[in-house]
Order: structure tokens, then sequence, then C-alpha cells
């Protein structure tokens, strides 16, 4: 018999054969990281239209008289996204710093929401033989239907622009490995937040139908999800997964779509 003592790919635990890989762990590659990032973000762009339409058939059976009232809460959402452009364009055109200015983002919030009130006001008034409920899940659903579609519209940009080479695509991979952030945490942290909007959205609208002075607590949390937004921001990318502020939108949503529940079986 032969003695294989020692021959590579032995049990032998001080066996040096470089092409046996048992037992190490190796960071990803650019090219490894770069496929799991498409593949996910992928996935990810067939699961919130999927998302959209599970929320779309959950309220259906708190549909109104009318379908307008959607079309209402469609129109909330692209004021909601105007405002954020207009934002935008002033910080781009004044300082850069503001965009990390919690003042900023105070008086942003408390635009959005009043026009939440404002889209509610139309409704009560187009439609006041409805049950106010039922009018601001709709009216919100029609809002978060708004951000699932951009959400899926940047979801398909990234991806393309991941998968295409070019000098964006190579910084951002350099980036993600340098601070070893993961394909898989990305794309859950990017669910999450999706997932936390469209229930802001719809609860928050519940919530203000029901009475138009509870806008005030809808600002304070949406002035929350901000700050906690803003917190992730000042800290390295391989941090924020790990610490609870990333949590924070989707908790605050949950939260805010909870309270409206609550308001909504009390009825």
């Amino acid at each position: 018999m032969t003695d294989t003592t020692g021959a590579p790919g032995s049990t032998d635990p001080h066996c040096t054969d470089p092409h046996d890989h048992t037992g190490h762990d190796h960071p990803p590659t650019g090219a490894d990281l770069v496929q799991d990032l498409v593949k996910g973000l992928s996935i990810l762009a067939l699961l919130i239209p999927v998302l959209a339409v599970v929320m779309l058939l959950a309220i259906l059976p708190a549909a109104p008289t009318s379908p307008v009232v959607l079309l209402l809460g469609i129109a909330l959402g692209a004021a909601h996204l105007v405002s954020l452009v207009v934002t935008s364009f002033f910080v781009s055109r004044t300082r850069k710093q503001l965009a990390v200015n919690p003042g900023l983002l105070a008086v942003r919030s408390a635009v959005e929401e009043l026009l939440r009130v404002a889209a509610v006001l139309i409704a009560l008034l187009l439609w006041p033989a409805d049950i106010r409920a039922e009018l601001g899940v709709w009216v919100g659903a029609g809002a978060a239907l708004v951000w699932l579609a951009l959400a899926t519209a940047q979801t398909v940009s990234t991806r393309r622009r991941i998968a295409r080479p070019s000098n964006w695509s190579k910084d951002a991979i350099s980036t993600l490995l340098s601070e070893r952030v993961g394909a898989r945490s990305t794309v859950v942290m990017r669910l999450l937040d999706v997932i936390g909007t469209a229930a802001f959205q719809i609860g928050a609208t519940v919530l203000v139908v029901m009475s138009p002075v509870l806008v005030i607590g809808t600002v304070v949390l949406s002035i929350g999800s901000g700050l906690s937004t803003l917190v992730l921001q000042r800290r390295a990318p391989a941090e924020r997964s790990r610490t609870p502020w990333a949590y924070a939108p989707v908790a605050i949503g949950l939260l805010t779509l909870a309270l409206a529940s609550l308001s909504f079986v009390s009825l």
C-alpha cells in the first residue's frame, strides 16, 4: 500500500498545497462584488413592483366609491417628488453643505406634510360620503406608488451603471471593497428603506385624514426619519448596517402604519 501522508490534498494539517483553499476565507474580488450586486439589484427591481401589487391587493377591501382617489394620491406623491427636486436644485445652486442641514430637512418635511393635508382636504370635499379612513388609505397608497416607481427606476439605473464598465462603477466598487460592504447588506438595506417609505406614506395619510391636527405628529416622525439618514451619512459605509440608525426609517414607517391601523380598527 502506498503511503499518502503529506501528499497534496491530504488531510495533513500541515499541507501547503497552494491550490487547496479549504478552511480559508478569501474576501470577494471586484468581479465577485459586481456579479453579486447585479444579481441582487435585479431581484430588487422585480421585488419592488411585486410589493406595489401586494399593497394594492391588501387595500382593495377598503376601496372608496371612486378610483380617482388613488389618482389624487399619485398627485400627492408627485408633489412630494417635485418638492425633493426643488430642494436638491436649491442645494446644488447654493451650498452643498445644506444637504446635511437639519433645518432644511425640517422645512422640507413640513412642506410635504402640508401637501398631505391639502390632498386630504380635497378628498374630503370631493367624496364626503366615503369613510375617512378609506380615503386616507387610498390617497396614501397613491403617494406610495410614486415612491415605489421611483425606487424601481433608481434600482434599474444603478444595476446598469454597476454592470457597465465606467469610472463611476469602478469608484463605487472600490469604495464597497475598501469599506468591506457586501452586496447582500446593500440590497437588504435598500429594500427596508423602500418598505419604510411606503408604510409611512399610507400611515401618515390615514392619521391626517382622521384628524388634520395630527400633521404635527407626522412632521415629527418625518423629521426623525430624515435625521436618522443624516446620522448614517456621517458614518463609514461599513458601520451603517450595524447601527440602529440604519433601521430607524423602516421602524418609523411601520410605527406610523401601526398607529394608523389602530385608528382604522377603532372606527
